[in-house]
Order: structure tokens, then C-alpha cells, then sequence
């Protein structure tokens, strides 16, 4: 039975810089967080300049610094501090960008978050619901990021408005430390600009544009065919457009955690006579306690040739709410 138990938990082993050395479960290591499970206890979110060094050697690894090179096998402990040893070399903990251990199956790890939040006007007697998800799912060298969001209105006459809904799912690929191809598909909803749904098939090349411990940056260009319906029931047949995206997030490790990310999306039309449209978004999050948040989130969202001319050009939308992340 003691065998049994023994070999049903993982002997990583991390040393912090106060002496303190944890048995359990090396997770990740990601936007200056280094999850480990301790054996017979909760998931720890450690900063990784708390760390002395690790070692890891159950399960496979891949290793992505700041730099651009990337490590992949076992993790061995450093005699230098604050590093870990990987294919005969140091690699220094806080130049780590991303790290995660290979699981059997097609992704090795999930990382997530969710938020949600509701306001209510007592004047129109309107409540709005607010939710956004997002995964993160990786493999050896691709990785898969759902994301959802919708803001939902309830009226007074007790009718429900689905004012706006982005669901997305981008798959990227590394080809090189910095160059990477991506593959997304999307359903949009915006009634604001006279719009029922979008369904969006794009490809594109991308690349990151800045990596440090506290700013990450990336540019995603391509090309789009997107099949549009209004609400005044016309459709649009297939538009193809041609994509700029840029996505930018900062981080502030210690107390109190804040983040910033916005991602922007400039969109050209190709036979659409100077048609151009943008879509974003914009969180804010504040960590009140480990893996739980306040935020506020803003979407924008503009085409200067929208289906309803009378509602005009541009929506903007800014929500509150509160996240956890996993």
C-alpha cells in the first residue's frame, strides 16, 4: 500500500530562495506564475523570482525564454540560483516565458480563466449580464485558444437581448521561436451595428514583436472570409477581407497583481469600395485574492459602412466583473 501511494505522486522538488523546499507536481510556468502542486495540498502560484531552482524529471518539458530559445526535456536543479539546468545548459527562471510538461493525449496543458459580471438600471428597469471564458490548450509545438464573450440584456417587458457574442478558436503553430502560422474560426454578434452574425474563416502568419518579464506583444496578419446576416434579413454572401491584428498584455507580479491585455483587429475590405472595420477588446484585472479578480472590460467595435446607418459607425461597451483563473 506504501509503494502504491508513493508512486502514485510526482517527486518534482522546488527550493525557494528562503531555504523551503516543496515536494509535489511541477504545472507550468507562465506570465511570471510558476504553478506547482505541493503532495497533499492546493495548487501554489509561486513568482518566480521566489524561486531558487527546480527539478522535474518525470515528465517531459518544453521551455520557452524570453530570448526566443526554446528547451525541451527533463529539468534539472542548477547550482546557480534562480536558474534550472535543461539540455546542458542554465536557463535563468525569471527569462522563462512559457513552460509546461507533456501529458498523454493530444494537449499537454489547460490553462484558463472566467468572468462574469451584472448590472442593473433602475430607471428602464434593464439588467445586463456580462461573461467571458478563455482556454488555453498546448502541445509540443502548437497550441489552441478558445475564448468566448456576450453581454445579454433583460427588460423590463421580460424580453432578453443578446446585444453582442464573439466566439473564437485560433490555432497556432510554432515554426520558428518568433514566427508562427494561425488558423481561427468566429461567430460574431453585434445588434448595435445591425448585425445578427458573422461566421469568419481566416489564415494568417504572425509573429512576436516584444517579450520581457512584464510585456509580451504579437502582430497577426492575413486574410478572412467572413458570411454576414443583418437584422434586416439581407446577407452578404462571402467577404473577403484582409486582417491586422495586434495583441499586447502587461503584468505587475507583485501585490497587488494587475494586468493588462488588449487585443485590435483593423480590418480592410478587399471589393468592398474603402470599406474598413475594428474590433477590440480591452481588460483591466486587479488580483483580490490568489486566482480571483475585480475587472473592467471594455469592447470597441467600428465599420464605416455598417448595415443600419442609424445607429451609426461605432459601439462601445464597458462592463465589470469579477474573474478566477486556473
Amino acid at each position: 500500500m506504501l509503494c502504491f501511494k508513493a508512486h502514485s505522486q510526482r517527486i518534482d522538488t522546488l527550493w525557494m530562495v528562503n531555504g523551503t523546499r516543496i515536494i509535489g507536481e511541477l504545472r507550468s510556468i507562465t506570465v511570471g506564475i510558476v504553478q506547482f502542486k505541493a503532495n497533499g495540498s492546493a495548487v501554489l502560484n509561486i513568482r518566480r523570482h521566489n524561486i531558487r531552482t527546480l527539478s522535474a524529471t518525470v515528465h517531459d518539458f518544453k521551455v520557452e525564454t524570453l530570448n526566443g530559445e526554446m528547451y525541451f526535456g527533463k529539468i534539472l536543479p542548477s547550482a546557480q540560483s534562480g536558474y534550472i539546468h535543461m539540455m546542458g545548459q542554465d536557463v535563468k527562471i525569471t527569462e522563462i516565458f512559457t513552460l509546461y510538461y507533456f501529458r498523454s493525449g493530444i494537449f499537454r496543458q489547460v490553462q484558463g480563466s472566467f468572468s462574469a459580471g451584472y448590472s442593473f438600471t433602475k430607471n428602464s428597469g434593464t439588467g445586463r449580464l456580462n461573461t467571458d471564458a478563455a482556454l488555453r490548450m498546448q502541445e509540443r509545438h502548437y497550441e489552441v485558444r478558445p475564448t468566448i464573450s456576450s453581454i445579454t440584456s433583460f427588460n423590463k417587458d421580460d424580453s432578453v437581448s443578446r446585444e453582442r457574442e464573439d466566439v473564437n478558436i485560433q490555432v497556432l503553430y510554432d515554426l520558428t521561436p518568433f514566427i508562427f502560422p494561425a488558423i481561427t474560426v468566429a461567430y460574431e454578434r453585434n445588434l448595435q451595428l445591425g448585425l445578427i452574425r458573422r461566421f469568419s474563416q481566416s489564415v494568417g502568419l504572425g509573429t512576436k514583436v516584444l517579450l520581457s518579464p512584464h510585456l509580451h506583444a504579437r502582430v497577426v496578419a492575413g486574410i478572412v472570409m467572413n458570411q454576414e446576416r443583418y437584422i434586416d434579413g439581407r446577407r452578404s454572401g462571402n467577404i473577403a477581407e484582409v486582417p491586422v491584428a495586434f495583441t499586447f498584455n502587461a503584468f505587475k507580479y507583485t501585490a497587488p497583481a494587475v494586468s493588462l491585455a488588449t487585443t485590435q483587429t483593423l480590418y480592410f475590405g478587399i471589393r468592398q469600395h474603402g470599406r474598413t472595420r475594428l474590433e477590440g477588446e480591452t481588460r483591466l484585472a486587479w488580483e483580490i485574492i490568489t486566482d480571483f479578480n475585480v475587472n473592467i472590460a471594455v469592447y470597441n467595435s467600428y465599420d464605416s459602412r455598417p448595415s443600419v446607418s442609424a445607429n451609426g459607425t461605432s459601439d462601445l461597451s464597458m462592463v465589470f466583473g469579477i474573474g478566477y483563473t486556473f
